[in-house]
């Protein structure tokens, strides 16, 4: 199969996951990715969007395959890796949930210098839903609102969002000192979000 023919068979395949075609081979095209990235032609970013595709897919076996890509390449060569792995343990996704293991990911990432903004962001976010939810560990709603603040500081605008929800006594529960409702606060965090209220 020439170069060219190959590139536009691997795109075909990848438009029809995005549209959930089931008429997909899933297996040949978990194939395709693997001998892409072990050709040099598949960057690890694209590998991390493949997976989280394959993870949130309908199409049957999709996301086992998502897992079992992540795993195959090696969650620790890229952050964008860690944390589509990391997102899948919450989820189930492709297989056995692990909470407890995707919020230690998570907090690694934070702590990674290469990782960028946006994956500091997702994960600083997430980090906040498992705290808000006690998804991994007890439910902790002062940690939660640091954690959204801190991917707010990443540029994480929907974080701003959740957080105007917490002002508005929308959570299941309140830190220690905070007086809610505070519609001031929660007006000031929904104008962040760009959104002018909860509804």
């Amino acid at each position: 199969m020439s170069e060219v023919t190959w590139f536009n068979q691997i795109h075909r395949e990848w438009q029809a996951l995005k549209q959930h075609d089931a008429a997909l081979d899933v297996e040949k095209f978990y194939r395709h990715v693997i001998s892409a990235y072990k050709s040099g032609f598949a960057p690890l970013e694209t590998i991390a969007t493949t997976a989280n595709a394959l993870l949130v897919s309908t199409i049957s076996g999709a996301p086992y395959l998502g897992r079992k890509l992540l795993e195959q390449v090696g969650v620790d060569k890229h952050p964008a890796l860690r944390v589509a792995f990391a997102l899948s343990l919450f989820a189930g996704t492709g297989g056995e949930p692990d909470p407890q293991l995707g919020n230690r990911i998570l907090v690694d990432v934070l702590k990674d210098e290469n990782a960028q903004d946006t994956l500091k962001g997702l994960s600083a976010a997430a980090l906040g839903d498992s705290a808000r939810l006690g998804r991994g560990a007890d439910a902790d709603p002062e940690l939660a609102k640091a954690q959204y603040e801190l991917a707010f500081g990443f540029g994480l605008r929907q974080a701003a969002h959740t957080l105007g929800l917490y002002w508005d006594n929308r959570w299941s529960a309140g830190a220690a000192g905070d007086r809610l409702p505070d519609h001031a606060l929660a007006l000031k965090w929904y104008k962040r979000a760009g959104t002018a209220s909860s509804d």
